[in-house]
């Protein structure tokens, strides 16, 4: 198969490699599938992310090299999606099933297609309630985006070099905040994010976060915030599930930090002389800001 000077352009900087690309030889175009193949292995999960296998996504991009990609990196994760190459083969899919997520280029080839496909996709939600509809393009246009908003989108990203990464995150904390009332997640930057507990008062809660956290870390958020204002009670016995998470972040080149502690929690981080080990802050802001020092 021969690649075209789009797509050609296009593998490169998937691949985030600086080559000339007017004289692009054969040994390049392996380096550069060997680098994306790299950054996909990163990416192997030791479990799939916790209802992951349920959600059904719809993915609708007229460049292999992208559906490839995000293919791979979904089936990482547990999820299987299906793919759609332009717009007449996404209308064939939406009329066959519900997809959770829809995640659509804009240009298939041209914009037009690409709000024809997003309008119809609104028009869907209302009827049969499609969850999610995400929206990624290469464009730095304020008005398409601006009118990709007003069509009623959910998230906008751009196709940049890690476009992939930040959809899968958006999913990832959608999700969470879907299907979990022990917590609220949510991505600063990308290596910070901050979990707002709602309860950490029996194992099986315990277990839920931890899991979570081990799927942040995988991600790359390897700094990792407690916000523990809701938690007025705490029992010592699970002050060992602070030291696990100090411990994995550590292992990552990261920090975990916890933030608006009780004072039931601060005595039981004394006792166990975790209190000069992990850093605790009176704000989430106060927790970031001394991160990007």
């Amino acid at each position: 198969m021969e690649l075209n000077k789009e797509q050609i352009s296009k593998l490169l900087e998937l691949a985030e490699l600086e080559l000339d690309r007017d004289n692009i030889t054969t040994e390049d175009i392996n380096k550069a599938l060997i680098a994306i193949e790299r950054k996909l292995m990163s990416f192997s999960y030791g479990e799939s992310l916790a209802g992951a296998s349920d959600l059904s996504v719809l993915i609708v991009d007229d460049l292999e090299l992208s559906i490839y990609q995000f293919n791979q990196l979904l089936k990482r994760i547990g999820v299987k999606p299906t793919v759609a190459r332009n717009k007449e083969e996404a209308f064939a899919e939406l009329k066959k099933k519900k997809f959770d997520y829809i995640v659509v280029d804009l240009f298939l080839p041209d914009a037009e297609d690409g709000f024809e496909l997003i309008d119809e996709c609104i028009k869907i939600r209302e009827t049969k309630g499609v969850n999610k509809i995400i929206v990624m393009s290469g464009t730095d246009d304020k008005n398409l985006v601006e009118k990709c908003y007003k069509l009623g989108i959910d998230e906008f990203i751009p196709k940049n070099v890690n476009w992939h990464d930040q959809i899968l995150k958006y999913i990832t904390n959608t999700l969470t905040a879907k299907t979990s009332t022990d917590f609220l997640k949510y991505s600063i930057n990308d290596n910070i994010c901050c979990y707002t507990l709602n309860k950490f008062n029996c194992q099986k809660h315990i277990d839920t976060i931890m899991k979570d956290v081990t799927t942040s870390l995988y991600m790359g958020y390897v700094n990792i915030i407690f916000n523990m204002e809701n938690i007025k009670i705490f029992d010592e016995e699970y002050t060992r599930a602070f030291a696990e998470l100090y411990r994995m972040c550590q292992e990552k080149k990261g920090t975990f930090s916890l933030v608006k502690i009780s004072d039931p929690l601060r005595n039981a981080l004394s006792d166990a002389f975790l209190d000069t080990v992990i850093p605790i802050y009176s704000s989430v802001e106060g927790a970031v800001s001394k991160l990007a020092d």
